[in-house]
């Protein structure tokens, strides 16, 4: 009984691990793709924010 809790808890330890993920689980597809999605939209919204103020420091010359 206790070795089969060992390796129920080695299991799930190792089931955290990016190559033990079961890809081909869709909840794992859509997850993954929502994740990566908002953080590339973010990442967007950041590049054109940083874009926009260097445009904006550069057409006033420089000052505030």
């Amino acid at each position: 009984m206790i070795e089969l809790l060992c390796v129920g808890l080695k299991r799930s330890l190792a089931s955290l691990l990016p190559w033990d993920i079961p890809w081909y689980d869709p909840s794992h597809t859509v997850f993954f793709f929502a994740l990566y999605g908002a953080l590339g939209v973010i990442g967007l919204g950041m590049i054109i924010a940083a874009i926009r103020t260097l445009a904006n420091l550069k057409g006033k010359g420089g000052h505030h």
